[in-house]
């Protein structure tokens, strides 16, 4: 288990019995998404998973730490069913046995290229990628990963919203 692993791990054992709402950008945009299938990658303990599940959507979340899955327990309060997948998310070929999805969701991840790549490769034509709030490292800058993301497929991307706050 990674130092990274292992924090998260903490931090959501300390979480009590309640999740967080799903981030308002999602609420607000999810009528964009295609009726069928999402991944939810860096699921955590699946406040957009299972928010995505009720509104019909059959879902997949995908993370690295093995508390952050405990949304499957979430899941069979709420009698919605979330598929999950516990897979380091630097790894390539991570994606890859999961099959096809009509719709990724990533928030609060910034996924590796490779990664960016794969799913790229699972989203099925005419596919919605939704990406909310994907943080910048300290040696690159949000500016330049979206470049980079957005021309690493061969088909085009919309960019829906962009803010960039400097700090």
């Amino acid at each position: 288990m990674t130092l990274e692993q292992k924090r998260w791990n903490e931090k959501y054992s300390r979480r009590g019995p309640t999740l967080f709402p799903p981030e308002d950008f999602l609420v607000r945009r999810q009528h964009l998404l295609r009726a069928g299938t999402v991944l939810d990658v860096a699921c955590g303990d699946g406040r957009h998973a299972l928010y995505l599940a009720r509104k019909g959507f059959a879902v997949t979340g995908i993370d690295f730490s093995a508390n952050g899955l405990r949304l499957e327990l979430f899941a069979a309060h709420e009698g919605v069913h979330v598929n999950t997948c516990q897979r380091d998310l630097d790894a390539e070929g991570i994606l890859t046995d999961l099959g096809a999805f009509d719709n990724i969701v990533v928030i609060h991840f910034k996924p590796q290229l490779h990664t960016f790549e794969e799913m790229c490769r699972i989203l099925r034509p005419n596919g919605f990628r939704f990406m909310a709030r994907t943080a910048a490292s300290r040696t690159d800058s949000n500016v330049d990963h979206l470049h980079r993301l957005f021309h690493c497929v061969g088909r085009p991307l919309r960019l829906l919203r962009y803010n960039c706050s400097v700090r």
